[in-house]
């Protein structure tokens, strides 16, 4: 790693799409900028080629829709003034949450590349029209982006772009299947799936010939995503005195609401003629049981059934059924019966006896069963699949196949409860516990939501500033803040018994904060250029120190590109934009800070600094002209004075050597506090070799310290930085990249520890602390595995992994750690709450999971 440099002049465009991505996934100004051409070249018309070509999108259609699975035809037309090098077709889906720093590309067709360049005489004018075919990935998806991107032979670029959903209208017959037999004078159901999610389901049409014609359409009261219905149709005994029997071939057809139509594989069955009724229902049912599952979800089954005649009644049997090596335990039965030819049932998992901290694979043996007036029985065991199979008596009135066990639905039944969000749709963007509650910023409704520890159900919300992001706990953990990224304020929250509310007298308002960015001669100092640099100041993460510092990372926008960290003492007249980070070493810059101004003298090539006047002073302080190595001397003198009567101190620098370039930190910045509130480390998003600055408050002290090389922790890493913690007293921190990467408090790299792939936060045992020593060298590391998501137990001394809780859907976000519940078992130690695709997850842990 040897001459890195944590310079980064293009790290403007690339933070314009993180900020443009942060709330509406898909609209990124840059979301497709390419990496660059697929051909060289060069320019062939003589002169300097600077326009770009113009790419203009004929096909598809905006929001056109492509079936799963099939390929999208793209037609573009591309123009240049000198000569056409190469075109690029690709199409990709924006997935994850950008909010939260977890957002990511996936492509969803073949990418494809024409090669113009070197063709005689040169293209200059040219229609591309390709087939991307669709990758292994078969998801339905909206707003997918088609993009068209072409070079000329200068190397200029230009791209046009389409939104596309995959899906589109689609309808298949379900039952009954070909080769079905029914008698003539009974009823032919015929059930169907019809789909479509972007321009949604308006009728269903099904028609029928051969020996005997019918036409019925199904039209919906309003237009829905998917519809799945049966509709029964009359089989006439004679038509015309004669017998009907013969082939008969069914078809389906949807209409989207906007009128586009698709239309089912066709379905031939049989119509014997009319006869007595010796043959039992045809059954056919539908599970959906999820392959992780909590212990209060539910799983549904749905089961429907024919008969020539009619259907008495339907019934649900389910064993479940937990494997033990080669024996297998019954933990439970559930049966459901209802006198209907159809019904639709919720099986909830609490039926079945289960502890709620062991992580069970269960087996669900479905059977369905329907009976007719005739007495005849008939059961179904795989789904989706109309059977008769013989019936027999069983247990508790239900009734089972004769011969062969139910479908087998295996499930994970994992360890936690999961609360759902206040509001569907409301974004949650941090969260953080103490020993009494747990608080969320909900973004989308301008307050924190608090749920008690060990409930399921919130309490009173706190009203606070326009978007809530990051939220911190006091120094004395009898205040809450909340940094609140719709404005440029911080809200504070007094903690104590009964309903919380924001102390409105104590808002902090931030102020606008510059930075002067200063180019001199290094041998005469003759100063060449005084530039101004204004960054966002809207607050995102934040922590409080034990000297009473806020530090705080602030939100990009698209005019300010770059994030930044932030200090608030209130014994100041305002904040700082903090440089401590930013080595010093670089020949002929400087950095101005806390000034109000600063200038170059352009007569004498001079630095010309006003510093910001004290707090408690009643004036500014005179200008300082001069070299910069003579301002930054006079100002470290005004620093060393005492303070006024008001605790006021000067705080105006020059940092020499310092290049503004290396200030502004990529979208999202996060920040990390230890218990102890002594070291707060940040932790840069959305960019791989991430920097991660630890820093010391010192006791009494008005400003922070950097501790460590962050060149170092960045060689040994090379990481994008989604997960920031610090245990007890910042002897030892963990930032989740690919891998967990464990450093001390001097930045050097202690450690990793392989942990899947990574969704979301992590955090550090409550009791982890003086590392290497200590007697809880524990963290919580969240992921993803082939098996489903988890929450890893981690071992930071030897890095392996204690243990891997599994839970039912990804952590997305924050994770904190919070004492046992009051109810909780007496095994348990812990509990962990994190913010997951689902909603909130309270994760017990016990001692056993924390014992290697």
């Amino acid at each position: 790693m040897a001459g890195f440099s944590l310079r980064r002049p293009a790290a403007r465009v690339l933070l314009i799409l993180s900020a443009g991505a942060l709330l509406a996934a898909c609209d990124g100004t840059n979301a497709w900028t390419p990496t660059g051409p697929p051909g060289g070249g060069g320019p062939t018309g003589g002169g300097t080629d600077t326009h770009a070509p113009v790419v203009t999108l004929a096909k598809p259609d905006s929001n056109a829709n492509v079936a799963v699975s099939e390929a999208v035809y793209v037609e573009a037309r591309v123009t240049d003034d000198v000569a056409l090098d190469s075109v690029q077709l690709r199409a990709f889906e924006l997935r994850g949450s950008a909010v939260l720093g977890t957002d990511t590309t996936v492509a969803r067709f073949v990418t494809k590349s024409v090669r113009l360049g070197g063709i005689t005489p040169v293209v200059r004018d040219t229609t591309i029209k390709r087939f991307l075919e669709a990758l292994a990935d078969s998801s339905r998806a909206q707003r997918v982006r088609v993009v068209v991107t072409a070079w000329d032979t200068a190397g200029n670029s230009s791209s046009d772009s389409t939104l596309i959903n995959i899906g589109g209208p689609r309808v298949v017959i379900l039952s009954p299947v070909t080769g079905a037999s029914f008698f003539g004078g009974t009823t032919l159901p015929i059930r169907v799936l019809a789909a479509d999610s972007a321009q949604l389901v308006r009728s269903v049409r099904l028609t029928g010939t051969g020996a005997f014609a019918f036409d019925t359409t199904l039209t919906l009261p309003a237009p829905v995503p998917q519809v799945v219905d049966t509709v029964v149709i009359a089989i006439p005994a004679t038509i015309a005195g004669a017998v009907v029997q013969g082939s008969e071939e069914l078809r389906a057809t949807v209409t989207a609401a906007s009128g586009a139509q698709g239309v089912s594989a066709p379905v031939t069955v049989t119509i014997a003629p009319a006869q007595l009724d010796a043959t039992p229902p045809q059954v056919s049912f539908h599970a959906h049981v999820p392959g992780h599952v909590e212990v209060d979800d539910s799983f549904s089954v749905v089961v429907s059934a024919t008969d020539e005649t009619r259907v008495d009644s339907v019934g649900i049997t389910i064993y479940a059924i937990h494997p033990r090596g080669a024996v297998s335990d019954t933990f439970a039965l559930l049966v459901r019966k209802v006198r209907a030819g159809a019904d639709s049932a919720n099986f909830s998992m609490s039926q079945i006896p289960l502890t709620g901290l062991d992580t069970v694979t269960l087996r669900l043996e479905v059977t369905a069963w329907a009976t007719d007036p005739a007495g005849n029985c008939g059961a179904a065991v795989s789904p989706d699949a109309p059977q008769g199979q013989p019936c027999r008596a069983g247990p508790s009135g239900s009734r089972l196949a004769a011969s062969v066990p139910g479908y087998p639905y295996t499930t994970l039944v994992v360890r936690g409860l999961t609360v759902a969000r206040p509001n569907p749709g409301d974004v949650l963007a941090d969260l953080l516990a103490d020993s009494n509650r747990v608080y969320l910023s909900n973004f989308t409704r301008n307050q924190v939501d608090v749920l008690p520890i060990g409930a399921l159900a919130y309490g009173t919300p706190v009203r606070v500033g326009s978007q809530p992001w990051g939220l911190a706990l006091g120094r004395n953990r009898d205040s809450l803040y909340v940094a609140n990224s719709g404005g440029t304020n911080i809200s504070v929250v007094p903690l104590g018994p009964g309903t919380l509310t924001e102390a409105q007298d104590r808002r902090i308002f931030t102020q606008n904060e510059k930075l002067f960015s200063v180019t001199f001669d290094p041998a005469t100092e003759e100063v060449g250029g005084v530039f101004s640099f204004d960054y966002s100041d809207r607050p995102q993460f934040i922590a409080q120190t034990s000297n009473g510092l806020l530090v705080y990372s602030t939100k990009p926008t698209a005019a300010a590109a770059d994030g930044t960290v932030r200090i608030f003492d209130p014994r100041k007249t305002r904040s700082e934009i903090f440089t401590g980070y930013v080595d010093r070493h670089s020949s002929g810059v400087a950095i101005v800070v806390n000034a109000d101004s600063a200038f170059l003298l352009t007569g004498i090539k001079r630095l010309l600094v006003c510093p910001r006047r004290r707090f408690g002073d009643a004036t500014d302080p005179a200008c300082i002209a001069g070299f910069p190595s003579f301002v930054a001397d006079s100002l470290a003198r005004m620093r060393s004075q005492p303070p006024n009567a008001s605790g006021g101190k000067w705080d105006t620098r020059v940092d020499l050597g310092a290049d503004v370039d290396d200030v502004g930190l990529s979208d999202t910045t996060f920040v990390a506090v230890s218990s102890d509130r002594n070291y707060v480390a940040v932790g840069e998003g959305a960019v791989t070799n991430a920097r991660i600055p630890l820093f010391n408050a010192p006791a009494g002290g008005d400003s922070l310290v950097l501790v460590g090389d962050v060149r170092d922790l960045i060689s040994n890493t090379a990481e994008r930085v989604i997960g920031l913690g610090l245990n007890y007293d910042g002897s030892l921190g963990v930032a989740r990249g690919n891998q967990a990467y464990y450093f001390n408090n001097q930045l050097r790299l202690q450690g990793v520890v392989a942990a899947g792939s990574p969704t979301g936060g992590v955090a550090m045992h409550p009791a982890n602390a003086g590392y290497p020593g200590g007697s809880f060298r524990l963290s919580f590391v969240s992921g993803i595995d082939a098996t489903g998501p988890y929450v890893d137990v981690i071992d930071n001394f030897n890095f392996f992994r204690v243990k891997r809780v599994y839970t039912r859907d990804p952590v997305v976000g924050a994770i904190a750690v919070a004492p046992r519940a009051a109810g909780d078992a007496g095994t348990v130690a812990l509990r962990i709450y994190a913010l997951t695709s689902g909603g909130i997850l309270a994760l017990p842990i016990t001692a056993a999971d924390l014992t290697p």
